[in-house]
């Protein structure tokens, strides 16, 4: 699944269902890993992606 914020430009994709799931933001804090609880990554989110 994916969804795209227009009003934010924010891009955020789901590889699977997670009931609940952190997010940790990468080192430039463009992109937050979503983690399930095993600690696989369940979804990505691109942040503004328009600037990249």
């Amino acid at each position: 699944m994916a969804d795209y914020g227009e009003d934010v430009g924010d891009l955020y994709i789901k590889f699977k269902h997670a009931e609940h799931t952190e997010g940790e933001p990468t080192d430039d804090g463009q992109v937050i890993l979503h983690h399930d609880k095993k600690g696989d990554i369940a979804a990505i989110e691109i942040l503004d992606i328009t600037t990249i």
